[in-house]
């Protein structure tokens, strides 16, 4: 279960590892150690060293010891507990950062107090946390490292479940340095800093586990999406949301966001927002107390090596659904089964590029599109305009599973089956009347019966007897391109033969 880290509850529970957690772990430091060791212990570093092999060991694990204390020295005084309190209002929210489903609620009578964790980035006291941390707070108090306490003002993006907290200290506070995320590698040493399960300034170690992680995190109520995040094994929990999450130089370089737990802990698959995304949100705020969002209205997925042949690209951001009519990007032209591979220049090798070119880019600005077309390259300029304003998430178009081979059944498209689908029955297709569970269409969660097929491959079908010629010589390797309108809206998919 993905779930988010919200600001734990203010009832005290204790955190105890069971005995298979424990061996688990020293067994990793144990590993660790023996590397450690059998590097120093070989004759070749003991000649380079001209130190005793034992002595080489101590001195190894020594040098990594130090590096992060010292990141603990320089970082900690920078991490702040923030505290969430909300006034009971008759519901049973307690604010709890474990996953509601799994957390039975609990009636509050007066006020919950919830627990995350942000981080300082300037010395007159802009801090920054998660969105869901602070959301719906009456109030929100900060704690310093050094057990200090102020009040503070909240500014927040929902959209990128970030937001900045503004306190008032009498003295300039220490500051966080912050990183490059773009810069990050699997396999590099991440640290996280926060306060999970109201225990304040713990340090975990772990890795960078992977990149560019899209979630979609499902709450009562609400969901978010996050097209790009970085996965870290360092042991992240609930309390740590808003921290940072560091490299080895003590940068932060993304926030602790989001853990898949069943039960609410930590199993080791962290989620972190990067810190070039919170910079971009960071400044806008601080600028004018909002983000704006360029908004081109398409929803893109990415080329694949399988599709990438049949749409003539290496790279790029298929659009998969027709885009709204009022939308820039239908204004400009574009549709259903078009390929954007660069926007002003820049190459965009996936739906991610897209999404963060577009968004990044002020409403207003007139970019330009580089597009594979019906096979064929073409440019075209769009005007982008401002994201609405809505808690509504972004949800990514859900992929489909790998297809088998191909079968669908189609009727005219009648009065009768026109109204069933909210088309006008002069729509130039046909009706889906059934999919043979075996093939692959039956794989793709929107194509079924009832649904109007428009074109396959390049050959428009307005009529049952087009549709078959279209089909009739399909062979087993061939890579059908469907363009289908369900309700009002058109889509594209690829359906390869068997």
């Amino acid at each position: 279960m993905r779930s988010w880290m919200r600001p734990r509850g203010h009832q005290h529970r204790y955190n105890r590892l069971d005995k298979n957690r424990r061996c688990a772990r020293m067994g990793r430091a144990c590993g660790l150690i023996l590397m450690l060791s059998v590097t120093a212990l070989s004759p070749g570093y003991a000649q380079q060293t001209d130190v005793p092999p034992d002595h080489a060991a101590s001195t190894v694990l020594a040098s990594l010891q130090d590096a992060f204390t010292s990141i603990a020295d320089q970082l900690e005084p920078a991490v702040v507990t923030v505290l969430s309190a909300k006034a009971y209002r008759g519901g049973t929210d307690d604010k709890s950062d474990i996953p509601r489903g799994l957390n039975p609620f609990r009636r509050i009578p007066h006020r919950s107090v919830g627990t995350g964790s942000g981080v300082i980035i300037s010395p007159d006291g802009w801090i920054l946390t998660n969105d869901h941390v602070v959301d719906d707070a009456d109030k929100v108090t900060v704690r310093l490292h050094d057990g200090r306490e102020f009040d503070g003002k909240v500014i927040a993006d929902y959209r990128s479940d970030l937001a900045l907290i503004k306190v008032e200290a009498p003295a300039p506070l220490p500051v966080a340095r912050l990183g490059d995320s773009d810069k990050v590698r699997i396999g590099q040493w991440a640290i996280a800093i926060g306060s999970p399960y109201r225990y304040e300034g713990s340090f975990s170690v772990g890795v960078i586990s992977s990149l560019n992680r899209r979630q979609n995190i499902d709450l009562p109520g609400e969901q978010r999406f996050y097209p790009n995040m970085i996965q870290t094994d360092a042991a992240i929990n609930p309390g740590n949301s808003g921290g940072p999450l560091c490299n080895i130089d003590g940068e932060v370089i993304a926030i602790n966001t989001a853990i898949e737990s069943e039960g609410g802990g930590s199993i080791g698959i962290g989620f972190a927002i990067p810190i070039n995304v919170a910079k971009f949100v960071v400044a806008q705020l601080r600028a004018k107390g909002k983000v704006s969002y360029g908004y081109l209205g398409i929803d893109p997925t990415s080329v694949t090596p399988r599709t990438a042949q049949v749409l003539k690209v290496e790279q790029g951001a298929l659009i998969d659904a027709e885009p709204a009519q009022t939308t820039p990007a239908a204004k400009a032209g574009l549709h259903a089964g078009d390929v954007v591979t660069a926007i002003d220049g820049k190459p965009v090798r996936n739906e991610l590029d897209l999404r963060t070119i577009v968004a990044q880019t002020p409403p207003g600005t007139i970019i330009t599109l580089a597009v594979m077309q019906d096979g064929q390259p073409r440019s075209v300029k769009a005007t982008l305009t401002e994201a609405p304003e809505t808690h509504a998430p972004e949800t990514p178009h859900p992929a489909a599973k790998e297809p088998i081979r191909l079968g669908i059944e189609v009727e005219p498209l009648t009065k009768q089956l026109a109204a069933e689908a909210h088309v006008p029955v002069t729509t130039p297709g046909v009706s889906v009347k059934f999919i043979d569970p075996s093939t692959p269409a039956a794989e793709f969660k929107d194509l079924d019966a009832g649904v109007i097929i428009l074109r396959v491959n390049d050959t428009d079908t307005p009529t049952v007897q087009a549709f078959q010629k279209a089909t009739a010589n399909l062979k087993s390797g061939d890579q059908v391109k469907l363009l289908y309108q369900l309700r009002g809206v058109k889509y594209f998919v690829i359906i390869p033969v068997d």
